[in-house]
């Protein structure tokens, strides 16, 4: 009897407490954008998140950099994303921007994050030229 008594209150203390941790994580990664900006001038991609549309707008205004895509995400997916790149061996400088290769825009692809199109139709053209060529 003991011992029933002790597993019922062990199972309701449990979930409680792992409830409260859910909780207290959520509420630290709260959902957002997550977005990828271009810099034509200093070929640069800037991977981030931002919790509201406004931001994101007044640093496109302020900051000379194209929006190829954004969605739905949270600062998880993001840090997530910048531990992969990392172990996948491309470089972050200032902690938020990434020299544009295309193998960076193909690991992104393949990674899910937003990319959009604009930077990936020109490897298309390549490919369909260099086989029309050939």
């Amino acid at each position: 009897m003991l011992k029933k008594y002790l597993q019922k209150k062990y199972k309701i203390f449990n979930n409680s407490s792992l409830s409260e941790k859910f909780i207290f994580k959520r509420n630290g990664l709260k959902d957002g954008f997550i977005y990828t900006l271009y810099s034509d001038n200093s070929n640069l991609i800037e991977v981030g998140f931002t919790q509201s549309n406004k931001i994101l707008e007044n640093k496109l205004m302020n900051e000379k950099f194209i929006l190829l895509d954004k969605k739905k995400g949270s600062l998880k997916e993001l840090r997530t994303l910048k531990r992969t790149l990392e172990e996948l061996g491309l470089l972050i400088l200032n902690n938020k921007y990434y020299k544009y290769s295309e193998l960076l825009i193909r690991h992104l692809h393949t990674l899910g994050w937003p990319v959009g199109r604009s930077l990936y139709k020109q490897r298309v053209i390549k490919k369909k030229i260099l086989y029309a060529v050939n």
